[in-house]
């Protein structure tokens, strides 16, 4: 009986120490090609509810994020919003700044943010409360400001403003090099979308990437570069703004109309797809990079309109900011009903895949080569 009772305890304690393998090691995560961010990661998986249960802590011990996976590889460090290939969050996930205040709550189903979602600035204000269903805001949305002032509040419905705003928003402009002489001359217009770094007011915020920072740096172009700014928060498609925009734009330079090209990398990428297929008839030609399309079904119910639209699209494969499979996708639906498609899916580069562009010539020739 005793013998018996002794099997029965080991196999026991074997089955739980199965259940509750814990791995802990420390994640050397690339941020960028000149910066590491070292973690203490715990994983434990669960064999009761089948979930890998991962803790992320800072170099001074402070818990930086905790959540739920169903699926994982404990060598992917991906961003909160990134249902990324192989980590599929599945449930409850938090996430703190290294002073130790609460930065993100959030709950996932299928790798996608579902239900209330919280964060908060370094200081502890309450910064935003939005409620998404299948990774697109759905219901009610409010953000505030780090004074503590409600900046935007309203209902979205599968990613859309069911309430959007006439808005006007600010810009930076580049005029080449002999536009001032000759007045009668038409310009082509580059329209430049930033990414989310980019939201707020200062307008010098533009200048640290993309097509901005090529301009901060001195170099030249045969094109009027105009770069309007998001507010924080939002997004370019939240508020009704492109039109009145365009309008001054076409007023106010020299613009050729049938020469108007949209790019943006990120929050820019997912804005370039979005006006491009809300208002086709302005554009020659555009270049999304590494956007999502996902996050409303605007863009993809209106992929007709993008059939006849040269579209030079880029994202790399290892993105752990904005999935792969968000360019991926629609790329595959547009194949074979657009004969001027490009993809360039740069299998080893993730998020920056911008820095690979903008800084070269390849696109802005590609660009000149196509007149609406």
């Amino acid at each position: 009986m005793r013998f018996s009772f002794t099997i029965l305890f080991i196999l026991a304690s074997l089955a739980m120490a199965k259940a509750q393998a814990i791995d802990t090691f420390i994640l050397h995560n690339v941020v960028s090609k000149y910066d590491t961010i070292d973690y203490k990661r715990v994983v434990r998986f669960d064999d009761h509810d089948q979930l890998y249960h991962v803790r992320d802590y800072f170099k001074n011990g402070q818990i930086q994020m905790e959540a739920t996976y169903r699926s994982f590889d404990k060598h992917v460090k991906e961003e909160y919003q990134c249902n990324y290939r192989t980590n599929t969050k599945e449930g409850p996930y938090k996430q703190w700044y290294p002073n130790g205040q609460i930065e993100f709550t959030g709950f996932y189903r299928n790798g996608l943010r579902n239900g209330l979602c919280t964060s908060w600035y370094p200081g502890g204000q309450l910064e935003a409360r939005e409620h998404w269903l299948n990774g697109q805001l759905h219901g009610r949305v409010k953000y505030w400001t780090a004074q503590w002032d409600l900046q935007f509040e309203s209902i979205f419905r599968h990613g859309n403003n069911r309430n959007p705003r006439d808005v006007t928003y600010h810009y930076l402009t580049y005029l080449p090099d002999g536009y001032a002489t000759d007045t009668l001359r038409k310009w082509p217009l580059i329209i430049y979308l930033h990414g989310g770094s980019g939201r707020g007011t200062d307008l010098n915020k533009l200048y640290a990437s993309g097509i901005p920072d090529q301009v901060y740096r001195g170099r030249s172009f045969p094109f009027i570069i105009i770069s309007p700014q998001c507010p924080d928060h939002l997004r370019w498609s939240t508020d009704n703004w492109f039109e009145s925009f365009y309008k001054e734009m076409t007023s106010k330079y020299n613009i050729d109309i049938h020469r108007v090209y949209l790019t943006g990398a990120s929050l820019g990428g997912s804005g370039t797809w979005y006006l491009a297929a809300k208002y086709p008839e302005k554009f020659a030609a555009i270049a999304p990079m590494c956007g999502f399309t996902s996050d409303n079904d605007f863009t993809e119910t209106h992929l007709d309109r993008l059939t006849r639209m040269p579209v030079w699209a880029f994202h790399g494969r290892t993105d752990t900011t904005v999935p792969f499979e968000e360019t991926e996708r629609i790329v595959q639906k547009l194949e074979g009903k657009n004969k001027e498609l490009r993809f360039t899916a740069d299998p080893s580069v993730g998020h920056s895949i911008q820095w690979l562009v903008y800084p070269n010539t390849e696109l802005y020739d590609w660009f000149l080569e196509y007149h609406r």
